[in-house]
C-alpha cells in the first residue's frame, strides 16, 4: 500500500505560486519505486524541474533496478544524477533557460520485492525513515543546509548524495518526507513521540491528519510504501 500527502504551504498560497513538492511512484513485476522531489522556490522552473527529476529517476530505477542495486553507492549517485541532469538540460534547452532554474532536491527508494533488498538515495533536505518490529529509524538524514541546500544542478552533487543499500529483513514500511513535513515531526532533533508511534504502527492516515492540523509555511509532503508481505505477495496500491 502507498500513502501520499502533498499539501501546499502558506508561502506559495499567499504568493499564488504552485506547490513545489512532487511525488512519483511506480511498480513493475519485480521493483517498486517511490520518489519525492522539492523544487527550489527561487527558481523560475522549480516545479518543472522537480517533476522531471522525480519522473526520470523513478523510470530509471524501474527499468534498470538490477544494475543500480549492484552498483556501488558512488556509481549509483553519479549515474542516476547524470541521467537526471541530462533530462533537466533538455527541458532547459526547450525553454531557453539556464538549467539551474530547474533545480530541486531528490529522494528515492527502490525496492526489489523478489530478492528483498532496497536502495535509498537522498540528495538535499528530505528524510527517509524505516519502520520495523514496532520501531522507527532514520535511513537517510537530510543534508546540512545552513550554507545552502545541495540540489540536482549543484556542481559535484553526486559526491553529496547519500546512497544506501539495505536488505529488507524485517522492514515493514519506508517513508520519504519533504523538509516541510519532517520539520513538523521533530522536536529537539527527535521524533515527537506521537509521530514516532504513528510511523512505527503504520498509521499514515493519522500522520497526514497531524501534519494537516499544523501551520506550515513550506509545502508539506510525504510518501510511504508498505513492505509487509500478505497472502504470499507484496501489495503496493495507492490508498
Amino acid at each position: 500500500m502507498i500513502t501520499v500527502m502533498n499539501e501546499i504551504g502558506s508561502y506559495h498560497k499567499e504568493n499564488g505560486t504552485e506547490n513545489q513538492d512532487v511525488i512519483c511512484h511506480g511498480r513493475n513485476g519485480k521493483f517498486s519505486v517511490i520518489t519525492l522531489a522539492d523544487g527550489v522556490s527561487a527558481c523560475r522552473e522549480a516545479r518543472k524541474g522537480a517533476e522531471t527529476a522525480a519522473r526520470e529517476i523513478t523510470r530509471l530505477f524501474l527499468e534498470k533496478g538490477d544494475y543500480f542495486l549492484d552498483f556501488t553507492a558512488e556509481e549509483t549517485a553519479e549515474l542516476s544524477l547524470s541521467h537526471v541532469c541530462w533530462e533537466l538540460k533538455k527541458q532547459a534547452d526547450i525553454k531557453n533557460e539556464d538549467v539551474e532554474e530547474f533545480s530541486s532536491t531528490l529522494a528515492s527508494v527502490l525496492v526489489d520485492r523478489r530478492k528483498k533488498r532496497m536502495l535509498c538515495l537522498n540528495l538535499g533536505d528530505a528524510i527517509i525513515l524505516l519502520s520495523e518490529k514496532g520501531k522507527c529509524r532514520i535511513v537517510a538524514m537530510p543534508s546540512d543546509s545552513r550554507d545552502g541546500c545541495c540540489v540536482t544542478t549543484t556542481e559535484g552533487a553526486a559526491s553529496m548524495t547519500d546512497v544506501k543499500h539495505l536488505d529488507l529483513g524485517s522492514a515493514e514500511a519506508v517513508l520519504i518526507c519533504s523538509d516541510g513535513a519532517w520539520h513538523l515531526m521533530f522536536r529537539q532533533n527527535r521524533l515527537i513521540p506521537a509521530v514516532y508511534d504513528m510511523i512505527a504502527d503504520h498509521e499514515y492516515g493519522e500522520l497526514r491528519e497531524f501534519l494537516t492540523s499544523k501551520e506550515h509555511f513550506d509545502d508539506c509532503s510525504f510518501i510511504s510504501l508498505d513492505l509487509r508481505k500478505r497472502k504470499g505477495r507484496y501489495l503496493y496500491e495507492r490508498s
